[in-house]
């Protein structure tokens, strides 16, 4: 993570404005891009930037505390919607994760590469206009998270051969209708007695499909947001903008993403094994997980997860 880190691209602001105005395209993509970082504390830097968000049309559906001096913003946006709407499960791209890290005196202002996340996800479309919003709302001086990945690889990407990919989702249980559904998910994500807080709930426009950001804030390291990044991501700003986990209700079926898939896809660098960060390090996660969201979605499941494998072993 540290050398990925010395190479970090910078963006000046005269290469924004040139961006701004003729849609010059990228080829590669990281990802998280940092912002201007605020002089002061956490709280805020959280109020600074909403006003600035929501001058920039960008929405914010949710926020926590996923740690102690961490808040994490998630902003969504009519444009982000509609294009999410365009793509068949593209609800777990309609929203973008903002984190802001105290550090010192300043805090440190991060957020999920809008891009990244377009082709990640294998959207319809390539968020530019949320990327010039978030840079507009927050500065981007420059990116993070791991080498530059191009455009065809995010959107085939697999960490290593036998690991999921987009396509190979958790399954959460299925129920008699969407209706009834979003209320089970999202009253029971609410409750917390699993170790969950709702942080956002985003219905996607024209579609029977609605996305639940999910605060894990768990007893188990496992199933623990904030400790998931702590034990990858050792230098300021983290990728806290990783989080919460994103829920996918599409129809009358309930879904997530792997975490052998999301978290490999956000920290594409850090090694298998060895050093002080590794994917290792989480290889009880990925069965934690889903079965931490298993019970508390509490659908009806009609086959058993692939489970044991973990990071670190195929």
């Amino acid at each position: 993570m540290g050398q990925a880190r010395s190479v970090r691209v910078l963006l000046m602001s005269s290469f924004l404005v040139l961006l701004s105005f003729t849609g010059l395209a990228r080829a590669e993509f990281q990802p998280f891009v940092e912002g201007t970082p605020f002089a002061g504390d956490v709280e805020a830097a959280v109020a600074a930037a909403r006003a600035k968000l929501a001058a920039e049309g960008l929405d914010v559906v949710g926020g926590y505390a996923p740690t102690e001096g961490v808040r994490v913003l998630a902003v969504s946006s009519d444009a982000l919607r509609e294009t999410a709407s365009k793509s068949k499960r593209g609800g777990y791209g309609a929203v973008v994760s903002i984190a802001f890290e105290q550090t010192g005196g300043e805090t440190r202002i991060s957020y999920q590469n809008p891009q990244y996340i377009a082709h990640g996800y294998r959207l319809e479309g390539d968020n530019e206009s949320a990327f010039q919003a978030l840079a507009g709302a927050l500065g981007a001086t420059g990116y993070f998270g791991g080498e530059p990945i191009s455009k065809a690889n995010l959107r085939t990407y697999q960490y290593a051969f036998g690991l999921e990919t987009f396509v190979d989702p958790v399954d959460l249980g299925s129920f008699p209708g969407f209706s009834s559904a979003d209320r089970q998910i999202t009253e029971r994500v609410k409750n917390g007695e699993l170790g969950t807080e709702l942080v956002y709930r985003v219905e996607i426009p024209g579609k029977r499909q609605i996305v639940y950001g999910v605060a894990m804030q768990t007893d188990d390291p496992n199933a623990h947001g904030a400790a998931l990044v702590q034990a990858v991501d050792h230098d300021a700003p983290r990728g806290y903008a990783f989080l919460p986990y994103p829920v996918l209700l599409d129809g009358n079926a309930a879904e997530t993403l792997n975490l052998r898939f999301r978290m490999a896809l956000f920290f594409p660098d850090l090694p298998m094994m060895g050093g002080e960060a590794s994917f290792f390090k989480l290889r009880s996660a990925p069965d934690a997980i889903n079965k931490l969201l298993i019970a508390v979605v509490d659908g009806e499941i009609q086959r058993k997860e692939r489970s044991g494998g973990g990071f670190g072993t195929f």
